[in-house]
């Protein structure tokens, strides 16, 4: 797998698939950042943000793990599909990163690790993360016990909620997880019960709420801000109005209304 090739595969814009080409690194320094990586995460990330430039050669190094891993990914059997839509997280990061900084690069590193050490994968729409419960959960007539091996639920920027894309993600991750539960968890601003305030009862979001028993809400969480409108202001008045959805959330916003995050779970009948 090389770089223009696996730039290719997760449709890594030209600019951004330019600097990463680009990017001058002998394989001696990239591999003494790997072995960094792999033995001291958290010494890694600190000594790699404290350099200037950090977000491009963070662009360029999770490039390069990715590309370490593709092996092991042919190796259990998965197919490049899963592979280059897993690693897409890269390329949405990298233009988040160029929104938010005017540089292709990644910020999000915490976030991407977990795809270069096999521990997250893209199956269609969603993604999906197998963890341990901390504690027992309760939800409606569910309950998943302290330690359970389940399915955590992430949700990528990107295409729409088709509930049919949602489905067949949940289809593609009881095969992919063959010996795990088809138990789902998702901690969320898309599972906040608030937002039918805001959101049409046939929503694509509401729809995907709705397969969740809710367990937990945060109204604290500002993550439904952050991602409706790309940051957190302390007051709504300054949020823009350029999607409907950012309309109906400023004006519920400015009327008092709260943001927040759900937690729940799902298990497919």
């Amino acid at each position: 797998m090389h770089i223009r090739e696996f730039c290719n595969g997760i449709q890594l814009g030209e600019a951004a698939s330019r600097n990463v080409a680009d990017y001058c690194m002998n394989e001696r320094d990239y591999t003494e950042l790997r072995r960094h990586f792999q033995t001291d995460r958290h010494a890694f990330f600190q000594h790699v943000t404290g350099v200037a430039g950090y977000r491009q050669q963070l662009l360029y190094l999770f490039v390069r793990l990715a590309i370490d891993v593709y092996e092991e990914y042919r190796v259990r059997g998965i197919a490049d599909n899963v592979y280059f839509d897993t690693f897409s997280d890269i390329r949405i990061w990298s233009e988040v990163c160029y929104r938010d900084y005017g540089e292709y690069g990644i910020e999000e590193y915490n976030w991407l690790q977990e795809h270069v050490r096999l521990r997250l994968f893209r199956l269609g729409r969603l993604q999906f993360q197998p963890i341990a419960i901390e504690g027992d959960l309760k939800a409606g007539g569910l309950t998943v016990e302290k330690n359970q091996l389940v399915l955590n639920v992430h949700i990528p920027e990107g295409d729409p909620l088709a509930p049919q894309e949602v489905v067949h993600s949940f289809s593609l991750a009881r095969a992919f997880f063959r010996g795990i539960p088809s138990v789902f968890v998702c901690q969320s601003w898309l599972l906040y019960t608030g937002l039918d305030q805001i959101l049409k009862a046939d929503s694509n979001i509401l729809q995907f709420q709705r397969l969740f028993q809710i367990y937990e809400i945060d109204e604290a969480s500002k993550e439904a801000e952050q991602r409706i409108f790309n940051r957190v202001a302390a007051d709504p008045s300054e949020y823009g109005e350029e999607t409907s959805l950012q309309r109906a959330a400023k004006a519920y916003l400015q009327a008092g209304g709260r943001l927040g995050r759900g937690s729940g779970i799902y298990v497919p009948v």
